[in-house]
């Protein structure tokens, strides 16, 4: 059994979205098209953007909800779940990359509600509540944009 506090699973999805900034950075150097590049560098900043909140939100949360213990067998390591996330070499247009990043979407949505049943105090509930509805619209968010960026 691993046992995590709420600081531990934060601080792993701030180093989540570093990493997965710093995948697009560099699919974005080697894009074969401008829309593409375009794309990747535009996913890589929101990626630095929720990387910054999760810092900022970590600096100011309440200690007592960081320090509340994670009771449970999952393991937060990053090249499990990373793997689930292709790295989109086989991408050919914004659309494939647009279904790449839904995939990084729904793995951090599942995991925030998963946490939140699994919750033992109300904060905590919120807490990952919050997070799953902020990870929707960024979703949305990301899908409009690629979506006007695709289309002209």
């Amino acid at each position: 059994m691993a046992f995590r506090q709420v600081k531990d699973l934060l601080e792993w999805i701030h180093d989540f979205h570093r990493q997965l900034g710093v995948q697009y950075a560099r699919l974005a150097e080697a894009a074969p098209d401008e829309r593409m590049r375009m794309a990747l560098v535009f996913l890589a900043d929101r990626e630095r953007r929720l990387q910054e909140g999760m810092a900022a939100y970590l600096e100011d949360a309440d200690q007592g909800l960081l320090t509340t213990w994670l009771i449970d067998s999952q393991e937060f390591c990053h090249p499990a779940v990373l793997e689930r996330i292709p790295p989109c070499l086989g991408c050919h247009d914004v659309q494939d990359i647009l279904a790449n990043v839904m995939t990084a979407h729904q793995t951090l949505k599942d995991m925030y509600r998963l946490r939140a049943e699994l919750a033992s105090i109300p904060e905590e509930v919120e807490l990952f509540r919050h997070l799953a509805d902020q990870q929707e619209a960024e979703a949305r968010l990301q899908t409009r944009d690629l979506a006007r960026l695709d289309m002209y």
